[in-house]
């Protein structure tokens, strides 16, 4: 077998072959080193195999423990006693590096390139879940045509130091192949007898075939029959859909990733069509009319501004750390003046854009499939249209306008502000301001009240604005010249909550500063102020002395009226009944939709996947419900299923023009 990994013997000089050589007769060849001569295909491919197999089982350890493991023995009893998850994650991945093998023909480039797509995904893995305490799911491929957003998460070092990384760990699995060339030449179609070149190429499109085939199916995860589901399941189900990391630990990343391919976002309910969802309009019609009864307000010449202020938590609620003064103390004072409580998040650390879509439609995420991370990119932008807060304004007489001072295409905001029905989006470089306060590289909350302001006095209709701010967004390291003062937390901890609750108190001074010039305004205007999540700072120890309640997805809402306010303390509440509340603070009458959130959130106020929480506090599963309180969650569940992916009957008695 002729190859180019072993060179052919040195030819005679040039006039040897016809000379005498007598003189050397009797002497003894002088014998070198032994030279291993190369081994066959056969054996070439037999050992590849084996190699690409233990390549496979050490990437795969580095996807799990980018999950945070750290040697608990529950996972290790997960993994390999209890569930098959580690090996299940590790036949995928090899699987795609015999895919690649087969493909390009170079096991130690498949293994290379291979490499350089699992260290970044495991780094980003980790840093997501010290962030936001969540894994990276399949939808967050939509972020890579945004590095600007990516960049506030990763510093530029850390980026250059992984690429670097990247670059030797290529190199190596480059160099190392061509050492082991000599010993194991890569089998060459064009050099192999016929009769072993046709087996190979025969072989290369078998396992690329075979590979493909099985690797297709992983896309179909969520379907019923999967093979791929029966593999991770053979031993019983233990998905966690209630919490993505355990879910990622337990069932293994790749199972884990795999868990939260796509999928529709609502299994049909029960009974669902026609005839049941005229039985619930009917039912929702009667209880709107009886709410409005005693409704003596109205909306229709008011400006409604909903303010998502970025991680806009109260501090001083957690335990772990002491601040030297209150940063929202402004904010408090009016929240005692108001319609005002807690909102429980969804996520530590993030998903701001879920609160928005749970606010403009009052949809829960909760009531969805888990697989349904991020409503806006897997499910609002596939539509031209979406029942929303938007279009019910919209033909109520208000103009709708969307203002976020920052790129357009996070969440695909663009594309799903056009589908909710906004007719303007003003953002970060539309602003009529885009002030900054000292080091902070995110446009403040001064100047996003501003813009706000501008639209009302530069309009003759009433508003419907959704305005998300940015000026508390990660990262805050060094963002302000004067942090508060921090104690109980030492090394950067401190400096990061001290800059986090300094940006607080600036929120907390523009609110106020908002507020005032609303009052001395001409314009009736009813405002609605919630923050979506805690940020994605505090170390395991502030965490670990908040884990026994709900703290760490609590944010401060309220309701605040131009034309006067009542203090009416309310629940925790889910940011999806925040409209019925919107018009409770205005006693203005409400469409059925709302009536049916209004009606729910007297019994149940807030939601989470795997977690139901009544108007009095207490977490209930849903089979100890009351009867009541159930007909409410089932009603809503089929709402959310007719609204969302079902055939909209009821969306023009329930919620007129809600859908344009």
């Amino acid at each position: 077998m002729s190859t180019s990994s072993v060179a052919d013997p040195p030819l005679p000089a040039q006039g040897d072959e016809g000379e005498d050589r007598a003189p050397d007769a009797g002497r003894p060849r002088e014998v070198g080193p032994a030279v291993e001569e190369p081994h066959g295909p056969d054996v070439v491919l037999r050992r590849g195999a084996g190699v690409s197999l233990l390549a496979a089982v050490v990437l795969t350890l580095v996807l799990e423990v980018s999950t945070l493991w750290r040697g608990e023995p529950r996972w290790l009893l997960d993994q390999f006693v209890t569930g098959i998850a580690f090996y299940a994650d590790t036949l995928v991945v090899w699987l795609l590096l015999l895919f690649v093998w087969s493909l390009i023909g170079r096991l130690w480039w498949s293994i290379g390139l291979l490499s350089a797509v699992v260290i970044p995904v495991a780094a980003a893995n980790r840093v997501k879940i010290i962030l936001r305490e969540e894994p990276i799911y399949p939808s967050d491929i939509d972020f890579l045509s945004e590095p600007g957003f990516l960049s506030a998460f990763v510093s530029p070092w850390m980026v250059a130091l992984l690429v670097l990384a990247l670059a030797v760990v290529v190199a190596a699995c480059v160099m190392v192949g061509r050492r082991l060339g000599r010993r194991y030449p890569r089998p060459s179609l064009r050099r192999l007898p016929r009769r072993q070149a046709v087996q190979l190429g025969l072989l290369r499109v078998g396992v690329l075939l075979v590979t493909a085939t099985l690797l297709f199916q992983t896309t179909k995860f969520n379907e019923p029959g999967n093979l791929w589901r029966k593999a991770y399941e053979v031993r019983g189900e233990h998905w966690r859909y209630w919490n993505q990391k355990t879910n990622y630990r337990s069932n293994g990343f790749v199972g884990g990733f795999l868990y939260n391919m796509p999928i529709s976002a609502m299994a049909t309910p029960t009974g669902y069509d026609q005839a049941a969802m005229d039985q619930v309009s009917a039912r929702y019609t009667a209880a709107a009319e009886r709410i409005n009864r005693t409704r003596t307000g109205s909306l229709d010449d008011v400006n409604v501004v909903l303010v998502l202020s970025e991680s806009f938590t109260d501090p001083t609620q957690l335990d772990g750390f002491e601040l030297e003064r209150d940063p929202i103390l402004r904010t408090r004072a009016t929240m005692e003046e108001t319609t005002s409580g807690t909102m429980l998040a969804q996520l530590y650390g993030g998903g701001t854009a879920n609160m928005e879509f749970e606010t403009l439609t009052g949809q829960s995420i909760a009531l969805f499939r888990p697989q349904m991370v991020s409503p806006y990119q897997m499910l609002v932008a596939d539509y031209s249209s979406y029942p929303s807060a938007v279009g019910w304004f919209k033909s109520q007489g208000h103009e709708a306008i969307a203002i976020h001072p920052f790129m357009v295409g996070l969440y695909k905001r663009e594309q799903v502000y056009r589908t909710l029905g906004f007719e303007e989006f003003i953002h970060d470089t539309s602003m009529q301001s885009q002030e900054m306060i000292d080091d902070n590289p995110y446009i403040d909350d001064a100047a996003a009240f501003d813009e706000v302001l501008h639209q009302i006095e530069d309009h003759d209709d009433p508003l419907m604005i959704n305005l998300v701010t940015m000026q508390n967004h990660i990262p805050v390291e060094g963002n302000y010249d004067d942090p508060i003062d921090v104690s109980g937390v030492g090394g950067d901890q401190d400096d990061r909550i001290g800059q986090y609750a300094r940006g607080l108190e600036h929120t907390d001074v523009a609110l106020a500063d908002f507020f005032h010039e609303l009052e001395t305004s001409d314009e009736k205007t009813v405002v609605l102020f919630y923050g979506d999540h805690l940020p994605g700072i505090y170390d395991s120890d502030v965490k670990n002395a908040n884990n026994d309640g709900l703290g760490l997805y609590e944010t401060p809402f309220f309701v605040w009226n131009s034309e006067g306010n009542v203090h009416r303390p309310m629940p925790l509440t889910s940011p999806a009944f925040f409209l019925p509340l919107v018009y409770r603070a205005a006693d203005a009458p409400v469409p059925p939709y709302l009536a049916l959130l209004d009606r729910m959130h007297r019994r149940i106020s807030a939601l989470q996947h795997g977690r139901i929480v009544t108007s009095d506090g207490a977490e209930t599963p849903e089979e100890s419900l009351d009867s009541r309180s159930a007909q409410l969650l089932e009603d809503m569940r089929l709402v959310q299923y007719d609204f969302s992916i079902g055939e909209r009957y009821a969306v023009d008695e329930l919620w007129p023009g809600a859908a344009e």
